[in-house]
């Protein structure tokens, strides 16, 4: 009997031992997971190691579109190699639609989306966005041509802004005032569609509508600078709140040096 109760005595301490011993493993598995979550950096959120790819619209300048020699250039395109070179990573810009880059960033198809983006809840639910780095407001434009030089005339007609930007929620929150119509499209488009008469107007960000005047002298006006104020900043997926921290840096730097106020100049004048 005395080794009967003695070997249940064993084991039942085997059960223990393996009990205790299964404890520690999983404890010492939760706090490797643990070390390694802590110890995650803005380089593990690259969807690409040493490359930071951005998505950028081309046709929305001073802020970015082709050169000459089919180059992407303008503000957003020399603030995103600003941020590769301060995280000393290689960029690609990856052209698309300004509409499809939230969806592009929120699906990791790129790691941000740097194209004149200003902050809307909507957009907050899909992507993080960066400090500012452009403060700017909402314009419209019209021709010289067919006496349409105030917000009122835009009455009875249609009037345009880009596909997905916050000129389209201007234009929709001013449409019943005014009483004009809207439609979406790209800028290049909507320019000529206003220079032929086709449609009364474009509302969209005040430099891109500056530029579109600056560059065809005598053919377009700007009849209201200030329908919205604007801060202009990038996007990164929701997962990326390392990368964002380290952008934030890299802007607010920036943006307080004299090289800012340079850029600025060499793209707004």
């Amino acid at each position: 009997m005395h080794t009967v109760q003695k070997l249940k005595r064993r084991k039942n301490m085997k059960k223990f031992v393996a009990f205790i011993l299964a404890l520690v493993m999983m404890l010492s598995l939760a706090a490797c997971g643990s070390s390694q979550s802590a110890e995650k950096t803005w380089e593990d959120e690259l969807g690409t190691a040493g490359l930071l790819r951005v998505g950028i619209a081309t046709d929305y300048p001073p802020y970015e579109s082709y050169d000459a020699d089919g180059n992407v250039v303008g503000l957003d395109a020399d603030i995103a190699q600003l941020i590769a070179d301060k995280l000393g990573v290689k960029l690609e810009l990856v052209p698309m639609s300004f509409d499809t880059i939230v969806s592009a960033v929120a699906a990791g198809t790129v790691d941000m989306g740097i194209s004149c983006f200003s902050y809307n809840e909507e957009r907050a639910k899909s992507v993080l966005f960066s400090n500012t780095y452009m403060t700017s407001a909402q314009a419209c434009f019209t021709s010289t041509k067919y006496g349409v030089d105030t917000m009122e005339d835009l009455k009875d007609g249609v009037v345009c802004a880009g596909n997905g930007t916050t000129g389209m929620d201007v234009a929709e929150s001013l449409k019943d005032q005014y009483g004009f119509t809207t439609q979406a499209g790209e800028i290049a488009i909507i320019t000529e569609a206003v220079r032929s008469g086709a449609v009364k107007g474009c509302i969209t960000e005040l430099c891109v509508a500056q530029s579109v005047s600056d560059n065809n002298p005598g053919e377009f006006q700007i009849i209201a600078d200030n329908l919205s104020e604007e801060q202009i900043k990038a996007v990164a997926n929701l997962n990326s709140t390392k990368l964002i921290e380290e952008v934030n840096k890299i802007i607010d730097e920036f943006t307080a040096s004299d090289d800012y106020s340079a850029l600025v100049v060499k793209w707004f004048g």
